[in-house]
């Protein structure tokens, strides 16, 4: 039997998805997730499933693995706490393109796309800003595709979207880059898919090198040379 989820606005502030909505907004979501657990080794997904839900890890590790036409099985990516995976099909309701499978036990709070499309009619404002998101997420992961580039750090991915960002939209400013384009952090951790917590870290490490300053929402790059080393580590 389905239970729906009890889960504090804190906790889903620090998703990625979720991490620039407000604490009104934030509520009536937290009351339309299902949470359920998942033992070690047990499969979420499966790829070709027909299946439309988005789901949250609250707490253990779910791997995303594919299985190429030899046979041959290759992990995507491991996500933990406050990391997203199925969002898309919360738009396209197409078949899954990977296996999901704890691999520990694991907690997930689960959004249906019904749930989803309810949710939106009586906030249509935050629509907009998770469409722009997802979008922003889906460009990155193809150009990181692209480049044939894969896994890394929080770091390192925040480190190679600045240097994307600063090559595309940065404006040279006695010498260093203004960024054009305001980004919080929260769209930043949304964008490689990661935890606000974990971008805001990974942020901060950089402000400590001197390497980008940040006053709100504007960003200074004072040395790209170097932002680009720490995107290959």
């Amino acid at each position: 039997m389905r239970e729906m989820a009890v889960t504090g606005v804190h906790f889903l502030r620090n998703v990625s998805l979720l991490a620039n909505l407000s604490t009104t907004e934030l509520e009536p979501l937290a009351q339309r997730l299902i949470s359920r657990t998942y033992r070690t080794g047990d499969i979420i997904l499966r790829q070709g499933d027909i299946s439309s839900s988005m789901y949250i890890v609250k707490s253990g590790s779910v791997d995303i693995r594919v299985t190429a036409a030899d046979g041959e099985v290759k992990t995507l990516a491991t996500f933990g706490p406050g990391q997203v995976f199925g969002e898309f099909a919360l738009l396209d309701g197409l078949p899954r393109s990977a296996d999901a499978i704890a691999q520990e036990r694991s907690e997930l709070l689960i959004l249906t796309r019904p749930e989803f499309f309810m949710y939106l009619e009586q906030h249509p404002a935050v629509a907009i800003n998770l469409l722009v998101l997802i979008s922003r997420r889906l460009r990155f992961t193809l150009q990181r595709t692209e480049d044939e580039e894969h896994g890394g750090s929080t770091l390192a991915k925040i480190a190679e979207l600045l240097v994307r960002l600063a090559e595309r939209y940065g404006e040279q400013i006695d010498n260093n880059l203004q960024l054009a384009i305001r980004l919080t952090r929260g769209e930043l951790a949304g964008v490689i898919g990661c935890p606000r917590s974990d971008a805001e870290s990974a942020l901060e490490t950089l402000r400590q090198k001197g390497i980008i300053d940040l006053h709100g929402r504007h960003m200074t790059i004072y040395d790209l040379a170097e932002l680009k080393a720490m995107a290959l580590d």
